[in-house]
């Protein structure tokens, strides 16, 4: 029988004192301030999550004073705002939360300046969930030297400069006091040389998100700004390039050689392979290649990222028009891909069912066979499949979706943009004047003294 919350959060008071996880995800239905006596219970705390709870500041200082071994905290989506972050800032005399290794702060009003003198408190602090970084270190900048203390080392792991103006000084004070930085991400936002330049700094980086912003005329390409940055990352196992223009795949197996995860989305434009160089892309696990652009990617180009990838075991392919049954026919009597688990053909519309069949019959491992909105491949071509697995005993789920038609779709940056231009061609339309103060909707009758102003020749 369900209890209601009220009974379930007195059970857990009185019974589960000495609870170590702890998740009150969504709760809305809960008044705010009951959380500042409830907390008082749990001083055992190591794990706790409040995403997206309505919670009362004055709770973060019950946590505060309370849960003393808390090492992960979630506060993503919730109504914590200054006064109660304020509460966790710890100190010698007062120590709150002297054992946090992770905070998420994604979507809260938190403040930049706020932030910044709670990284400040917690330099031991291993994971810091936000969106973009760059006000925060530029106001812990300006803290430290409020306070005329000394740099110190962070301990972060992760790094987030993304979804708007990020600042180039900002980003290389940044990876001057956290230099065991292992992930970083750049993205929805104007690359350019000064924010990549400092990337090198980073030794102990194993994986790299860097992307354009929609409203960029991408001027930073792959030769100018990348490869430079690539060059120096001898320890990189997981790449990400976003709308990036004239990415050269000879030149990206040659500088990084250890990658176990490729992704490339959005890219511009694909510079031609012309003789496929050595073999690349060897100890890769997952690649994906969403071409929602429609860049020309070819032939050629995918040899060189297939051909010696004989670990993959994870493949995604979208708007790949050039990766037709003979190629793949090609690419598998080259390499078999022995280990490959999944797969997914999304709108690749030049495939049909004789890959499907050449992939199912070969020896692997594919236990996820996923097929969407490929031109040439009908509901019948489904059955043959769905068949084939059956007579053979196949461990393998199939999931096909019917070509409906569509044009390749936008990213969603560029469909919210299309959203403000229609936002603001309403607002243009409310500015127009109204039909009834139109002259041709109240034509002056022949009379009346209206009628000489105008001249209807």
């Amino acid at each position: 029988m369900r209890a209601s919350k009220h009974i379930q959060t007195q059970l857990l008071a009185r019974h589960c004192t000495k609870l170590k996880s702890l998740e009150f995800r969504l709760c809305k239905s809960i008044q705010p301030l009951f959380y500042t006596k409830f907390f008082q219970n749990f001083p055992c705390l190591v794990v706790l999550s409040l995403e997206g709870t309505i919670i009362d500041d004055e709770a973060f200082n019950t946590i505060g004073q309370t849960c003393q071994r808390l090492r992960d905290l979630n506060v993503s989506g919730s109504t914590i705002t200054d006064p109660g972050l304020g509460h966790l800032i710890t100190s010698k005399k007062n120590p709150r939360v002297p054992n946090l290794l992770t905070m998420n702060i994604l979507d809260t009003r938190l403040s930049a300046e706020k932030i910044s003198e709670f990284l400040l408190s917690h330099p031991a602090l291993l994971n810091l969930s936000l969106d973009n970084m760059s006000g925060v270190f530029l106001s812990l900048k300006e803290l430290l030297k409020t306070k005329k203390k000394k740099k110190p080392i962070f301990q972060l792991r992760w790094m987030s400069f993304s979804e708007g103006f990020v600042d180039e000084d900002a980003v290389k004070f940044a990876f001057k006091i956290c230099p065991f930085v292992e992930r970083l991400l750049i993205r929805q936002t104007d690359l350019s040389v000064g924010i990549l330049t400092p990337i090198p700094s980073l030794d102990c980086i194993t994986s790299l998100h860097l992307g354009n912003s929609s409203y960029s005329q991408h001027s930073l390409n792959f030769q100018d700004g990348v490869i430079p940055v690539l060059q120096n990352l001898t320890t990189l196992k997981e790449l990400t390039l976003e709308k990036i223009n004239r990415v050269d795949i000879l030149v990206l197996g040659e500088l990084c050689p250890h990658l176990k995860y490729l992704k490339l989305t959005c890219i511009g434009s694909y510079l031609p392979v012309f003789n496929p160089g050595r073999d690349y892309f060897t100890n890769v696990e997952e690649m994906i290649l969403l071409n929602t652009r429609g860049a020309h990617v070819y032939t050629k180009t995918l040899f060189q990222l297939l051909s010696a990838a004989r670990d993959v075991k994870h493949l995604r392919f979208q708007f790949v028009d050039t990766l037709n049954d003979e190629v793949w026919s090609e690419i598998l009597t080259k390499n078999p891909l022995r280990k490959l688990q999944s797969i997914i053909f999304d709108q690749c519309h030049s495939i049909s069912v004789f890959t499907l069949e050449a992939l199912i019959s070969r020896e692997n491992e594919l236990a996820d066979f996923c097929v969407w909105s490929c031109r040439f491949v009908m509901e019948d071509d489904q059955e043959i499949i769905l068949d084939h697995i059956r007579l053979e005993n196949y461990d393998i789920r199939f999931n096909w979706y019917p070509f409906t038609g569509e044009e390749a779709p936008m990213p969603l940056e560029d469909i919210e943009e299309d959203d403000m231009d229609e936002d603001e061609e309403e607002d243009d339309d409310e500015d127009e004047i109204p039909e009834f103060f139109n002259y041709w909707n109240n034509v002056p009758l022949p009379n009346s003294g209206r009628m000489q102003q105008y001249n209807l020749d």
